[in-house]
């Protein structure tokens, strides 16, 4: 079963090698929860079913709930919700989102907002194309662009590289809420 054998009589182009999205998608949140526990010092990880159960969650306690919404679940106090997305080179083109937007990434937005809505945090995406640096997707309104050089404006979200987001906000007020100390700021 696991064995593919390329027809070489076949004058159609070679097939490409079936990419399993789930192992991607798991292989790009712990590369992420890896990115940000280093950032900041304090442990991300995977949530359980990346955000896909809030029938399960929506009865929990608010605490369980906030740790469960997204595909990160981020250290107590943190003020964003994390969906993670990986791959998608084939449906996200900025040259004709110019001309007519993308419903892919109107997708990520939605979610995006649903699960900030739900859990009372503000949305970020954090979006990785294929051997290529991560995107940080954001509302206009929570970011000041006058930190960044380069920058795309999409309907009210903006679009920064995400590793200059996380250098522009170095204090952790922009991502923590102001009751959860780091332990070295408590001593």
């Amino acid at each position: 079963d696991d064995l593919e054998v390329e027809d070489l009589f076949n004058n159609d182009e070679p097939s490409k090698k079936k990419i399993n999205g789930k192992k991607k998608g798991n292989r790009v949140e712990l590369e992420l929860c890896k990115m940000l526990t280093k950032r900041f010092g304090k442990e991300f990880s995977r949530s359980v079913g990346s955000g896909n159960r809030w029938s399960q969650v929506k009865n929990m306690p608010e605490h369980a709930k906030t740790a469960l919404l997204g595909d990160l679940c981020p250290p107590t106090g943190f003020k964003w919700v994390i969906e993670c997305k990986g791959g998608y080179d084939d449906d996200v083109d900025f040259s004709s989102i110019l001309y007519e937007g993308s419903s892919r990434v109107n997708e990520f937005i939605k979610q995006s907002g649903k699960d900030a809505e739900q859990s009372g945090r503000k949305p970020l995406i954090c979006w990785k194309r294929s051997r290529k640096p991560w995107a940080a997707i954001l509302r206009k309104e929570d970011v000041d662009l006058s930190l960044f050089k380069y920058y795309i404006h999409y309907q009210e979200w903006t679009v920064v590289a995400l590793e200059k987001l996380l250098l522009a906000y170095s204090d952790d007020e922009y991502w923590f809420e102001a009751n959860q100390l780091t332990q070295k700021e408590q001593i």
